[in-house]
């Protein structure tokens, strides 16, 4: 008659180290994972361990560094506008260029801008985009 598998209550002949085909798989995840039960050693007599029942899932990982803070969020949106024919005689625009004689100052410009981005988002929220 084959010998028996090493767990208690199983009625598979053994394979490999005293255990069966299924009881050594779940003998080489818990070594791979380090959970091996200390009572499951190699070549064990038949009929002579308990069964080991492994929880579903992945293990959390105890290693595992705390998600990093999410940088603060400013209450007024960045944003740059370009102007047409705002570029100055190099060809620069923005707030470091030069504003030529008759032209608007940047704040200014910056309010016109705000204005334009809080209409853009009143007709985004209402539905009704004018042209």
């Amino acid at each position: 008659m084959a010998r028996a598998c090493a767990v208690i209550g199983c009625k598979r002949p053994h394979r490999s180290q005293g255990y069966c085909a299924a009881h050594y798989q779940k003998r080489r995840l818990m070594a791979a994972t380090g959970r091996l039960h200390a009572a499951w050693v190699e070549d064990a007599a038949p009929h002579t361990l308990p069964d080991v029942i492994l929880p579903r899932g992945r293990r959390p990982k105890a290693d595992a560094a705390p998600p990093a803070p999410k940088p603060p969020v400013s209450a007024t949106p960045r944003m740059w506008v370009r102007k047409k024919g705002a570029a100055g005689a190099d060809g620069a625009s923005g707030p470091g260029a030069p504003t030529p004689a008759g032209q608007p100052s940047l704040a200014s410009e910056q309010e016109r801008a705000k204005a334009t981005l809080q209409r853009w988002a009143s007709e985004f929220r209402s539905g009704t985009r004018r042209g």
